[in-house]
């Protein structure tokens, strides 16, 4: 089940129809003179919009709802119809705020897997750190309440469940395959490249073991160059350039389906939902289960594919821009000023603390060729100061 699927399942929306309508009926005295705002997922705010005008028909007088509250400050408009979240800072007393986002623990993995950003308990702690809020000026209309949601929980397990039993029989289809790349680059060193790097250099990087996923794909009609590894985790990344892709050496996510035939090689599965291939690195399945670190799942699961191919020195490039805003702990992304590139959320830096310190303690050097400070447990390095001789290059082949 994909987060979707979730939102559209009528049992669900159903039960969360129900929830909305208890919710609302139970806190219409708290709420009083005050106007609603939302802030959540866009189908959710459209079923509560649905049970509003229900309660309506029958009298009950639910307040008008002004605007929509965002986390993501890139995504208030102009118009005021949708006004970041600092802007309800002091005015608990005007506004009360219903907070219609991922709440437990299946629904916030589902969401993060579709890189959905934001989540109940962090909307709500940001409304009391930031904005001065009290548990009285706000609701968590996703908080599970009743049979209805238990199921819901329930299913929504069940199916992530039986997708990492999927994910787990297509890797263990490809386990020897893989089993052939462990130690195989001992002592060599890798390039695992993202997708906003100059073309120039990218053609220079691959001349040497790179890796490279999803969206880099773009640029193969620009060059003919190719990276030794790519890394498929993006269904869209597929569609309409398969034909680059199935041309190379793929390691393919086992939830991401492919023309297995049409490949040149029998690409190798990796299950997202499962172990990884590094004892002592946090699970794949840790890193897909929330937004701040679902987005570095691609380079995660290079730098773990790095690791266990035994490769001693690791140049991270073109990773700048992976994350548009700056993340606080509460989950509210803020602009950046122009010129200055976005660093990674904590939770993505203790993924990559973890891998820094396993690097450490396995005689592996890991470098940084980017500017956010995303990087900055990795020594930066800069471009220019790599050796590129055909003497280093060949040497490693």
């Amino acid at each position: 089940m994909d987060y979707s699927t979730y939102l559209h399942d009528a049992k669900i929306t159903s039960s969360k129809s129900g929830a909305y309508k208890n919710y609302l009926v139970k806190n219409i005295e708290i709420i009083g003179q005050r106007k609603l705002v939302v802030i959540g997922v866009d189908q959710d705010i459209e079923l509560l919009n649905e049970t509003i005008s229900a309660l309506r028909k029958k009298n009950v007088k639910v307040p008008e709802i002004v605007f929509k509250a965002t986390i993501e400050q890139d995504k208030a408009t102009a118009d005021g119809s949708v006004r970041f979240i600092e802007e309800l800072r002091g005015k608990a007393s005007s506004f009360y705020v219903l907070i219609l986002a991922p709440h437990y623990s299946a629904e916030i993995q589902l969401a993060a897997m579709d890189k959905v950003m934001g989540t109940s308990a962090g909307i709500a702690l940001a409304l009391k750190t930031q904005c001065g809020y009290t548990e009285r000026d706000f609701c968590e209309m996703n908080e599970p309440a009743g049979l209805g949601f238990s199921m819901a929980n329930k299913k929504i397990s069940g199916a992530i469940a039986a997708d990492a039993k999927r994910c787990g029989g297509l890797e263990a289809a490809t386990a020897q395959q893989l089993s052939s790349y462990k130690d195989k680059m001992n002592g060599q060193r890798c390039f695992i490249l993202g997708n906003n790097g100059k073309l120039d250099e990218l053609n220079t990087l691959m001349n040497e073991r790179t890796f490279a996923a999803d969206g880099f794909c773009d640029f193969f009609s620009r060059t003919p160059q190719r990276p030794a590894y790519y890394l498929l985790t993006d269904p869209a990344a597929y569609l309409g350039n398969g034909k680059y892709i199935e041309g190379m050496e793929c390691f393919v996510n086992a939830d991401v389906k492919v023309f297995e035939d049409k490949f040149k090689k029998k690409p190798t599965y990796l299950n997202p939902l499962g172990n990884g291939l590094v004892e002592a690195l946090p699970t794949l399945q840790t890193a897909y289960g929330m937004y701040e670190t679902s987005v570095i799942m691609p380079l995660y699961e290079m730098l773990q594919l790095a690791v266990y191919m035994g490769f001693s020195e690791i140049y991270i490039y073109g990773f700048d821009g992976v994350f548009s805003l700056d993340i606080d702990g509460e989950g509210v992304g803020r602009t950046v000023q122009e010129g200055s590139v976005a660093g990674f959320p904590d939770k993505a830096k203790q993924i990559l603390e973890r891998v820094r310190s396993y690097a450490d303690g396995h005689n592996i050097k890991v470098y940084s060729l980017c500017e956010t400070t995303g990087f900055s447990m990795f020594e930066k390095i800069k471009y220019e100061d790599i050796d590129f001789s055909a003497a280093s290059i060949f040497t490693r082949i």
